[in-house]
């Protein structure tokens, strides 16, 4: 940062649409609090985007409330435009920490883009929410997309049976199934053990993998060995394991693309594992702060966004509330 604070972008910009985007994925870089490269990709390609759209204007708190009502006037969702106001609520908080740290500023510019930054971290989330996107899928599907699987001779056959396995019984993300290790998992017996999964923001957290999932994983363990790396390796063309190489997120897609075609299936995502398995367990029974738990969500209010159950489900819990009648009826 220059003793120039129109740099900051707070102020009418004299320096190059270039310049700005090298200092923010600059910072995104260096900011010890985002710690997944996930949020990273997604904090540079929102400010991108806000970038391009702010076209040179001064950065300021009615103009990133103007582009939440335009990105609203397009029909974008609240999750996503509060995903885009959050890129653009770390940058200005990033924004004042900088003019805090630069001796070359003057004490009444450090003061102006410090107070613009504050407003517009104050900026808040836009309300109401669309319906979810995705399915669920249903225990045929899951039998047809394992099915599948076993007819394949190959290699490839047992390790996507394990993940497709595992994504059911668990609900990992995509990123979490691509980043498992092999010390990652304990096996208790043949149809149980434990699965740690390191989710977004490095937070910790313990699946429990029973019967068909356990034994589907523990068929893969015997095909892939016993040396320590990733859980689930790449296989080349010619049927081969290419030790110590992972799959990347793309590869995992192109892994249930594939399988989701042989077993004659309507599109699918990894996500939808993920919502049909908090669906399943809200189904069953379990309560909210449970599932939250095993989902890895950092609040029982995201959870609550995949819950499938209808008006029946509160109509019954409403019945068990019983009161007896003391009344001169009859």
């Amino acid at each position: 940062m220059t003793g120039d604070p129109t740099t900051a972008t707070l102020l009418p910009v004299r320096s190059s649409p270039s310049d700005t985007l090298a200092r923010i994925a600059a910072e995104l870089a260096r900011d010890p609090r985002l710690k997944s490269p996930n949020t990273r990709r997604g904090y540079l390609a929102d400010l991108v985007a806000f970038e391009a759209w702010r076209a040179g204007r001064p950065f300021t708190r009615l103009l990133v409330e103007a582009h939440a009502a335009e990105l609203q006037d397009l029909g974008r969702s609240p999750t996503t435009i509060n995903r885009k106001l959050a890129a653009v609520r770390w940058w200005a908080r990033r924004l004042a920490d900088l003019a805090q740290e630069d001796p070359v500023l003057s004490p009444d510019a450090r003061r102006e883009i410090v107070e613009q930054s504050a407003r517009i971290a104050a900026v808040g989330d836009v309300r109401g929410k669309r319906g979810q996107k995705g399915r669920h899928l249903s225990a045929g599907e899951l039998m047809a997309l394992l099915s599948a699987c076993a007819r394949d001779p190959k290699t490839a056959g047992v390790r996507d049976a394990a993940l497709i396995a595992l994504a059911w019984a668990t609900g990992a993300r995509r990123a979490e199934l691509a980043g498992l290790q092999l010390a990652d998992y304990r096996a208790i017996g043949e149809d149980e053990g434990d699965l740690t999964i390191r989710g977004k923001g490095d937070k910790v957290r313990v699946a429990y993998v029973f019967d068909g999932a356990a034994a589907y994983l523990v068929d893969w363990l015997v095909v892939r060995g016993p040396a320590p790396g990733p859980l689930f390796e790449a296989i080349n063309k010619g049927d081969r394991r290419l030790t110590g190489q992972g799959l990347s997120g793309a590869a995992l897609a192109e892994v249930l693309e594939k399988r989701r075609l042989e077993a004659g299936l309507q599109p699918l995502t990894w996500h939808d594992f993920r919502r049909t398995f908090a669906g399943n367990l809200l189904d069953n029974g379990s309560d909210l702060v449970t599932v939250q738990k095993l989902m890895g969500h950092s609040s029982p209010t995201t959870t609550a966004g995949y819950d499938r159950r209808g008006e029946e489900v509160k109509r019954r819990a409403s019945r068990s509330l019983y009161v007896p009648y003391m009344g001169r009826r009859g």
